[in-house]
């Protein structure tokens, strides 16, 4: 009896041990198949694998894959892989920023449920405060502090209003004066585009910005940083390296404008997302994202 229970037991913890590695094709280049049950297909990305798979790699090729939704690591050595060797390879070795977007992705891959990157900041690091301000005015958290290079296209500032009205004044002050704006304007739309004042904005400057129902006072403010095109660009480059050891063009653009946006870069992770999404038109993900991306921030 003792030894029956004790053979169950290691069946039962053996069949845990190749349960719990599961693998997602985050990227890859070349010719790379996998083999199921086999039956060998051609690799693509957001393909899930469990340890009774072989991942084929012909000589010129690489693939990067996530195990168990925290680890990313690179094949680039030709051969081929069975899934259930590749246990030593599960290990996380890499910053929390990194870590997010990781967790992230094999979420969106792997959800059959829901719309695919409409939860992005629930991944993020970086998440506005709620406004407790009474007024007519909603501005989403989203839009609490907004970092702006002036290297992308054009980005709206946008907000909510509860109460019907047909005209809006839109203030920015310099951080430190909240009583001379350095511009103002009249709008009949619920948002205003960055490209209608940046030429009032110096580099590596920050501003309050305010949206209020014309005739009306809001007291609510939001940031906007105007960073300099060299700062930007050191960051880019530093996100840059926080990549697998091997990205492909699509995945690399993506992976940018998720940690843009979670910089608060909202026009520069625009200009990624629409950048994935054109790499990769047939990736639902990259579509789906610039979709509720545009729809989160009134982009038109």
């Amino acid at each position: 009896m003792k030894k029956t229970s004790l053979l169950l037991t290691l069946i039962c913890l053996t069949g845990f041990t190749f349960a719990q590695n599961n693998f997602l094709i985050y990227s890859y280049k070349g010719n790379v198949s996998v083999v199921e049950n086999n039956v060998e297909t051609k690799a693509k990305v957001g393909k899930t694998m469990n340890t009774a798979a072989t991942l084929k790699i012909a000589a010129g090729s690489v693939a990067t894959l996530i195990c168990n939704e925290e680890a990313m690591f690179t094949i680039s050595k030709p051969g081929t892989y069975a899934m259930n060797k590749m246990g030593d390879s599960c290990k996380v070795n890499h910053s929390s920023f990194t870590a997010n977007y990781i967790r992230y992705v094999w979420n969106q891959m792997t959800q059959s449920k829901g719309s695919p990157g409409s939860n992005r900041k629930a991944y993020m690091n970086t998440v506005g405060a709620v406004s407790r301000s009474i007024n007519n005015i909603w501005i989403d958290p989203r839009l609490d502090t907004v970092n702006y290079s002036g290297v992308a296209g054009p980005f709206p500032l946008s907000w909510k209003s509860y109460a019907e009205a047909k005209e809006f004044v839109f203030n920015l002050y310099p951080a430190g004066s909240e009583t001379t704006p350095v511009f103002t304007t009249t709008v009949t739309k619920l948002k205003i585009p960055l490209s209608s004042f940046v030429t009032k904005l110096k580099p590596g400057t920050t501003y309050h910005w305010a949206s209020a129902i014309k005739g009306e006072e809001n007291d609510e403010r939001k940031v906007l940083n105007f960073v300099s095109k060299e700062s930007y660009t050191a960051l880019l480059e530093t996100l840059k390296t926080q990549g697998a050891e091997f990205e492909a063009p699509a995945e690399q653009a993506y992976r940018l404008g998720f940690m843009l946006e979670d910089a608060h870069y909202l026009a520069e992770a625009l200009e990624y997302y629409s950048k994935a999404a054109t790499l990769d038109p047939t990736n639902v993900l990259y579509r789906s994202t610039l979709m509720s991306f545009k729809k989160d921030y009134e982009v038109k």
